[in-house]
């Protein structure tokens, strides 16, 4: 096995190779004379960079190259690129999971303490919900000891946010006990499966955080849906992805209108005071998860759901917290769901102290 991937070593660059021989010359357009510096930056790299940036461009087979190129790393080596940590049986989890803490972890949770106090100068109460590692839920498929850090993050996290009094879900609890029955993150991608947002949801519905309401909903199937993981993208192309033991994944998204029209929130006439919202990532953001109906379900609560994609949990909160809309309408409670892979992102509170602003 040792002199496999040891030999394996030798075919990646040789294949790579190979390949820049055969089509380099044929189809590779090089720089022209106006695209090449002739000053003295050409000294300090520059043409190196600037013929690098005019090759990748022009070599047409570059994209497919990349993806076989992966497929082959990952297919001899079991790796994939910067960004991914590979596990067994076609896991992959993101490398924001063993990325380290940088300072301490006391100032961010001070800052979640100063949102708890805001929202309760309006009257609004807040539940903190973090979201656990996938590699610290599913570490069977994956690396016990690169789960560590991120496991004792999640413990000081939920120890630290109870010693200064935030209401907060062990919801570890509720992933990992769906863990044992199904998938409660899905094998290539980043987030959890509709099964694990709905056992978060009942978990926080069970655990006397929330005062449960009345209303009612009608349930509708989006159907199965198909697609492509997040992490996928680190390691191959999407066509390739399936060949290498990579498949799409399944999920079945619903959602949950209540009945009637009394109770219902328009997303676009802005927040209503007192209302229950719901504020976080992509984990809360995207349907697909249907983590926001399932919290209408379990908790007999329709939910305004400010969660969005790409901006991390503080961003969303903050931008609310400087709101008109919390201004003149203030919630009477917010679920925040909070991943705590984002703890140890230094510019994950990048968007200002708006929270103590006043604004």
């Amino acid at each position: 096995m040792q002199l496999v991937l040891r030999s394996a070593r030798y075919v990646l660059p040789v294949a790579f190779f190979g390949y820049a021989a055969v089509f380099n010359l044929e189809y590779a357009r090089f720089p022209g004379p106006d695209e090449v510096p002739l000053d003295a930056t050409a000294l300090r790299g520059a043409l190196t960079a600037r013929m690098d940036e005019v090759y990748r461009r022009s070599l047409p087979h570059r994209d497919p190259a990349i993806g076989v190129m992966g497929a082959l790393r990952y297919v001899t080596m079991g790796e994939g690129r910067k960004g991914v940590v590979t596990g067994s049986d076609g896991w992959l989890y993101t490398a924001e999971e063993v990325r380290p803490l940088t300072g301490a972890l006391d100032g961010q949770l001070d800052r979640i303490a100063g949102v708890r106090d805001r929202l309760a100068r309006a009257g609004a109460a807040l539940v903190v919900v973090p979201v656990p590692g996938k590699l610290d839920v599913h570490v069977a498929h994956g690396d016990p000891k690169a789960a560590e850090g991120i496991t004792s993050l999640y413990g000081e996290f939920l120890a630290g946010l109870q010693a200064r009094d935030v209401p907060v879900l062990d919801a570890r609890a509720a992933l990992r006990a769906e863990a044992w029955r199904d998938l409660a993150f899905f094998r290539t991608d980043t987030h959890w499966t509709p099964e694990g947002a709905r056992a978060v949801a009942q978990a926080l519905a069970g655990s006397g955080l929330v005062q449960a309401g009345d209303a009612r909903f009608r349930v509708r199937s989006a159907g199965p849906e198909a697609f492509t993981g997040d992490l996928v993208s680190f390691v191959t192309t999407d066509e390739l992805a399936p060949m290498v033991g990579l498949a799409p994944e399944a999920a079945v998204p619903f959602t949950a209108d209540p009945q009637g029209d009394a109770g219902t929130l328009d997303i676009f006439a802005g927040a209503q005071a007192g209302a229950t919202l719901l504020i976080g990532t992509s984990y809360s953001a995207n349907p697909t998860w249907s983590f926001a109906e399932s919290l209408k379900l379990a908790l007999g609560r329709d939910v305004l759901n400010l969660a969005a994609e790409g901006q991390g949990p503080a961003r969303p909160m903050l931008d609310y917290l400087a709101s008109a809309d919390f201004r003149a309408a203030p919630p009477e409670l917010v679920i925040w769901e909070f991943p705590v892979r984002y703890l140890t992102d230094p510019g994950v509170w990048e968007a200002g102290d708006k929270e103590d602003s006043g604004a």
